[in-house]
């Protein structure tokens, strides 16, 4: 099983760092033998928030509007360059928010500046008051679609050879050079967040993997199943997909009463970490994404407590499962 874990662009420490730490965790994931470092997208937080937040039983996202978001393209430039062996991955970026072919032009960049290191994970996003205050209104009933023709759109350019044309129902260009192709070929690895035959058919057309979210170990079988069953609809071969999941685990101060996904009871010790983690890779998890959960909120967490979490799984757990 592979490892990697969020880095904290998203309001981590609001209190008690900044930017640079950010940076700064994903240089000490690097050292202490991660597999990928991971950055969230939203672009600010609305202070009311009333769309139902999808990956938890609740409805409720556990957000507040006083989180510091930095940038997560801007926080994976500077991981770029400060570091040199972990793939820098997002987790995930939202498709809609952003000019396709602006983006798509970064994307391509960033693969540069890193030589290669960047997983491109993807969402349609679910919070109608973000894409009104985007001025997307229109964008949130067929954010579906537009995230589709966006990413048919991204391919075509990073795949392109010579000036690069494109028509679809929601963006048109014609002849447009200057365009970016992708260190790693034939591009940028493509893994589709999201749960459902929806998901699947997203993944199926154009996505290496699938990434989940807070799902318990049948749940990963059997969205598993749900992915290889599409993509041998399509002639694709399953055993192309990495399959990946996002979810906290209970580290150091942990409560397991408040978290879902990779759930380990607090005094359990590692072996019950490791035996649950095995559970997840006996139903087809490739690759974890640790988030440590703690009994305070996450924007009171420091730098110091988030490195502490890191080295515990780095040396207690993670070498046991590869």
């Amino acid at each position: 099983m592979k490892f990697g874990i969020p880095i904290g662009n998203f309001g981590t420490f609001g209190k008690f760092g900044d930017a640079a730490d950010v940076v700064a965790v994903a240089e000490n994931a690097e050292t202490l033998g991660y597999d990928s470092v991971w950055v969230h997208d939203h672009i600010f937080m609305p202070a009311k928030i009333d769309s139902r937040y999808p990956y938890n039983e609740s409805g409720v996202a556990g957000f507040a509007y006083h989180q510091d978001i930095f940038d997560p393209l801007a926080i994976m430039a500077a991981v770029a360059v400060r570091t040199s062996r972990v793939q820098i991955g997002t987790s995930v970026l939202i498709i809609p928010y952003r000019d396709p072919l602006h983006q798509a032009q970064m994307l391509a960049t960033l693969d540069h500046l890193s030589h290669g290191r960047i997983v491109h994970g993807i969402g349609v996003g679910w919070m109608e008051e973000e894409f009104n205050a985007l001025g997307l209104a229109d964008h949130f009933p067929v954010r579906g679609r537009i995230t589709d023709e966006w990413m048919r759109l991204c391919i075509e350019t990073w795949t392109a050879e010579g000036p690069t044309s494109f028509e679809g129902d929601y963006y048109e260009f014609s002849e447009m050079g200057g365009l970016v192709d992708c260190v790693q070929k034939p591009h940028i690895p493509i893994w589709v967040g999201g749960k459902g035959p929806i998901a699947a058919r997203r993944v199926s057309r154009y996505g290496s993997g699938y990434h989940t979210i807070t799902s318990t170990p049948d749940e990963v079988a059997a969205e598993i199943k749900i992915v290889h069953d599409e993509m041998e609809r399509q002639g694709r071969d399953p055993s192309e997909l990495e399959v990946s999941m996002l979810g906290p685990m209970v580290l150091l101060d942990g409560d397991p009463d408040s978290v879902r996904g990779f759930p380990a009871v607090a005094g359990g010790g590692h072996d019950q970490i490791i035996d649950t983690l095995g559970q997840y890779a006996d139903a087809g998890l490739d690759h974890a994404l640790t988030l440590p959960a703690y009994t305070t909120p996450n924007w009171d967490i420091t730098p110091q407590q988030h490195l502490e979490a890191m080295t515990e799984l780095a040396e207690e757990v993670m070498p046991a499962l590869r």
